[in-house]
């Protein structure tokens, strides 16, 4: 999870490539802080266009585990973070696009996961599945407005979330184990970049992909084909 020192690094370098920028902080699964947050970005730079919903997750008491022995209340975090969190941030955003008749575009964060099953990654999946098909509800509802609404779906990224202090690595028996998973499970041979991903989205958002919606693209190196 980013801190509130790394969010002031960012909102520094896109304002030194001549960029404006502000950054805000809001608990996304919130309705009240979502639209204070959308609020202050609109009257600090203007409507919201372009949006990418990125947060959610999940991981060691959060969500992570056998779904029989899983908390209830990690549970429901896990569909709030990740699912409740991505309709709120949409919604507030895609409201004030309506309104104005500006047209948009909206990216989502899935997951292999919410096309597959993973064991001890139930809740997880439970909500990037539900993300997939909420983006495509979305689509439909939001195309007659002039607004796309896409998702991609990562596969095994080496990000801190994924593979923490080498943590993946070391529960497939270290490299060796790393190297065999990867030639069993994932077709291009090695784990993915967090840039991939980013470039996938920034891909949806821009004009390119003007006619692109309601589609769910797979970024996972192969791993994940349907």
């Amino acid at each position: 999870m980013a801190s509130a020192d790394d969010l002031d690094d960012l909102v520094d370098t896109i304002e030194g490539m001549g960029r404006r920028a502000v950054g805000l902080r809001a608990d996304i699964s919130v309705a009240e802080q979502v639209e204070a947050a959308v609020a202050q970005a609109e009257e600090a730079l203007g409507t919201v266009t372009v949006v990418a919903n990125v947060a959610g997750g999940s991981g060691i008491g959060f969500g992570l585990g056998p779904l029989i022995s899983l908390p209830e209340a990690e549970f429901r975090k896990v569909l709030e973070v990740n699912v409740v969190g991505t309709w709120l941030v949409s919604k507030a955003c895609a409201s004030r696009m309506s309104e104005l008749g500006v047209g948009g575009r909206i990216c989502n964060v899935s997951s292999q996961a919410g096309k597959r099953a993973f064991p001890m990654l139930g809740a997880y999946c439970a909500a990037k599945s539900a993300i997939i098909l909420l983006t495509q509800a979305m689509a439909l509802e939001l195309g007659p407005a002039g607004i796309s609404v896409n998702a991609v779906c990562p596969g095994t990224v080496d990000t801190d979330l994924t593979n923490p202090n080498g943590m993946l690595t070391t529960m497939l028996g270290g490299e060796e184990g790393l190297g065999k998973f990867l030639q069993r499970e994932i077709p291009l041979g090695r784990l993915q970049s967090a840039e991939e991903i980013a470039a996938a989205i920034c891909w949806l958002l821009s004009d390119d992909a003007a006619g692109v919606t309601g589609e769910a693209l797979n970024v996972s190196a192969g791993q994940t084909m349907v």
